[in-house]
């Protein structure tokens, strides 16, 4: 079935994940599922019940919505990767979030040869002891290392390797070196960061961090943790492979600043833009239960149901309170809200300039750069503006970045102006010497 690619619809979900099971055997620091023995009686969606789900929202999504699959630990399912081709199948992106411990050679191979698009691997740290610690499992950090050189050794470019890092007190430190180590390595294509939130599919508790079992993995620094979360930002604007939005990276401040306060005050709204299916089956719209797949009723029609319209209703009064505890790391979300500030941006900027209002035009400019560094028409743009402004030495290092980012920026017309600001710079240097 063919698709849109990035297509979004008001009213439709932008993301989506899919829980099989809460079942695995690490002991990560922050989340509980663990504490439930591995042969108790959990509900677990069937593959049956998980090709159900994607046949009925196939039925009203017309784009290639993201769908990530989660655990426990995914990998324990026989037929998980049976699932992504399934999921490709039917238009979508099949996600799999991995502790990659049960990635060998051989599964490796399997992974290489099925139509999983992304695969989102937690390394928390570029020192083993702290990724063990936080993972409870002797040896997480070495099986991450050689499932890595497996997947590299079979994977083709239509697989992405994504590195999904925790925000937490022991490893806050070392969180720019391991962003520096994906670009350096190779080893995989991006990281993207979450913020620490309570374990499960619930809502925030009041004082939840501040519990036992969270409060020694809580940053206990606001100022310390303010401060990395800056420099994560400093490397994504210049270039290094940093996958969340800037507004997220930003709302990740806040958050750890004060959770409470952050939650009630801030004007994230996820709105309609996340579907879960969990292993009891549910269907969960923005962390709000909506209907099962027990029921038979379809989900289109639960989609654009009555009761649908008081969820979105009461999400668009009460935005992030009493949603789901780690609506803060859906990226999808943040994604929208920089798209349309990067579109309200540019437009702004372009009207300016039009009208001659250089001042104004380059404060918008600077704005979408800030958003989207490596688009090379807004480079142009925030250099025209600079050139206009008489500031011939910054116009030209903006055009040589825009050359850097996008050689097809190098047109006749563009090459002129170039010459034009080099000669403009040259003279008013020469008569800075000369007075």
């Amino acid at each position: 079935m063919e698709r849109k690619e990035g297509a979004l619809r008001i009213g439709k979900p932008l993301f989506c994940d899919i829980i099989i099971a809460h079942r695995c055997f690490f002991k990560c620091q922050m989340c509980i599922e663990w504490k439930t023995p591995l042969d108790s009686d959990l509900p677990m969606l069937s593959f049956e019940q998980c090709k159900q789900f994607i046949d009925e929202l196939a039925e009203f999504i017309d784009y290639s919505l993201d769908i990530n699959i989660m655990g426990g630990e995914p990998f324990a399912i026989e037929w998980l990767l049976s699932l992504c081709d399934y999921m490709h199948k039917k238009g979508f992106n099949p996600i799999i979030s991995t502790n990659a411990y049960l990635i060998d050679e051989a599964m490796a191979k399997k992974i290489a040869a099925s139509h999983l698009k992304v695969l989102a691997i937690s390394l928390d740290s570029t020192e083993a002891s702290i990724h063990d610690a936080i993972r409870g499992k002797a040896g997480a950090f070495d099986h991450v290392m050689r499932a890595l050189s497996y997947l590299n050794k079979y994977r083709s470019r239509e697989l992405h390797l994504v590195i999904l890092p925790l925000i937490l007190d022991s490893n806050l430190e070392t969180l720019p070196d391991l962003v520096k180590w994906v670009q350096e390595s190779k080893q995989a294509d991006s990281v993207s960061f979450l913020a620490l939130v309570e374990s499960g599919l619930v809502n925030p508790k009041e004082g939840w961090f501040n519990k036992p079992e969270y409060r020694h993995i809580w940053p206990h620094n606001p100022d310390r943790t303010k401060k990395v979360i800056e420099s994560i930002i400093d490397m994504k604007q210049h270039g290094y492979p940093v996958t969340n939005p800037y507004n997220q990276l930003e709302a990740f401040k806040d958050y750890y600043s004060d959770p409470e306060k952050f939650l009630n005050q801030t004007e994230y709204c996820i709105r309609d833009y996340v579907i879960d299916f969990d292993p009891n089956a549910d269907i969960l719209l923005s962390g709000h239960k909506l209907g099962s797949i027990k029921e038979n009723t379809p989900l289109k029609k639960l989609w654009f149901s009555s009761k649908a319209n008081e969820i979105r209703k009461y999400i668009d009064e009460h935005g992030c309170v009493n949603s789901r505890s780690c609506l803060i790391n859906f990226i999808c979300a943040f994604l929208k809200q920089e798209e349309q500030k990067l579109i309200y941006c540019a437009k702004r900027a372009y009207a300016y300039q039009q009208n001659g209002e250089y001042n104004h035009a380059l404060v918008e400019f600077k704005k979408a750069v800030a958003l989207k560094p490596e688009d090379g028409k807004l480079r142009l743009g925030t250099a025209y503006n600079y050139f206009k402004l008489n500031d011939y030495e910054t116009a030209l290092k903006e055009y040589d970045e825009a050359f850097r980012i996008s050689p097809e920026t190098h047109t006749t017309e563009v090459d002129l102006q170039y010459k034009e600001i080099q000669f403009l710079q040259a003279e008013k240097v020469a008569k800075c010497k000369n007075s």
